[in-house]
């Protein structure tokens, strides 16, 4: 289990104790600088768990504290009663793939493996192998494992990424914006392997794109300006957008008076422009009608009640 309690980063700016020591950190003054993430509270439990958010939401922020590479202003997190400043202990729990998965391109992909094996700590060679074989084979990369992974597709670097990952079978897997730069199949094969190695341990999946979220994940939480807006189950985001989902076919005339950000979708049809808004009542067309929301429909609505638009959200397509 993850637990999270009124988590803070800030980047950049000074520090200066308030008038009051006493007081928590919330009274601590800083100049300047810029918060990724404000007072995030969240306890994640067994399972595949969703965070969701647009781009530069503070979901990387999230990901590097909990995996001791970044340390939090304020604040504290434990992954199973363990505090993220015992950071040697913190990290035999834990499998780490970052959005920015470096590898060395020159080594094949099991030498990569057996590198990683060897810095985690496991010293014999033969339960190196063992292990490094037995993954190869779960994700499907034995056929490429004496390549080079320069020669790898993006969707074998982030199997091989995960393979890395799992070496010294980690209570806790954190896996940041995975499915990035894969095409459809890929992304659905990554999701469905997480889905697979989630029983009986806790993955965490960040990501901004909807879809990762609702084939895989059974809780979620939503992130924007490094806010927690959200937490539960996948259902209770998307009644957020209850009663506030509208379709209807507009003229160019109606169209253009939409607000941009509450377009859900447009298509041209040969009657007008077919459109999917949201909102409490439309401006424009008393002939739209309600329609029950999805998942990403809930999703807009969530960051439309905090005036924060769409900005980064995207879909599968």
């Amino acid at each position: 289990m993850i637990q999270i309690n009124h988590l803070s980063k800030k980047y950049g700016g000074s520090w200066k104790a308030p008038r009051d020591m006493n007081k928590n950190a919330e009274a601590q003054v800083y100049n300047r600088g810029n918060w990724a993430l404000h007072d995030v509270n969240l306890t994640i439990t067994e399972g595949m768990v969703g965070l969701l958010g647009p781009n530069g939401a503070g979901k990387s922020t999230l990901m590097r504290i909990l995996s001791t590479l970044s340390t939090p202003t304020s604040g504290e997190a434990f992954i199973n009663g363990v505090p993220l400043h015992k950071s040697e202990d913190i990290r035999r729990m834990i499998g780490y793939l970052p959005q920015q998965f470096q590898v060395y391109p020159q080594l094949t992909g099991a030498e990569f493996l057996d590198y990683v094996a060897a810095m985690k700590g496991i010293s014999d060679k033969r339960h190196r192998k063992v292990e490094i074989d037995k993954l190869l084979e779960q994700l499907n990369l034995q056929d490429k494992a004496r390549k080079k992974i320069r020669t790898y597709s993006g969707g074998m670097k982030r199997r091989l990424g995960i393979a890395q990952a799992l070496i010294g079978s980690p209570q806790v897997l954190i896996v940041d914006e995975p499915t990035a730069g894969l095409d459809p199949e890929e992304r659905v094969r990554f999701r469905n392997l997480l889905t697979r190695f989630s029983l009986g341990r806790v993955v965490l999946l960040s990501t901004h794109i909807v879809a990762d979220i609702e084939s895989n994940c059974r809780q979620i939480a939503v992130l924007d300006q490094g806010r927690v807006r959200m937490s539960g189950e996948l259902a209770d985001l998307q009644a957020l957008g209850q009663g506030r989902v509208w379709e209807g076919v507009l003229t160019e005339q109606e169209y253009e008076m939409l607000d941009p950000l509450s377009v859900v979708s447009t298509r041209r049809t040969e009657e007008g422009m077919l459109c999917k808004i949201i909102a409490d009542i439309p401006n424009v067309n008393s002939q739209m009608k309600r329609v029950n929301p999805t998942l990403e429909d809930g999703y807009l609505a969530l960051l439309s009640d905090g005036a924060l638009g769409r900005r980064g959200v995207s879909s599968d397509a």
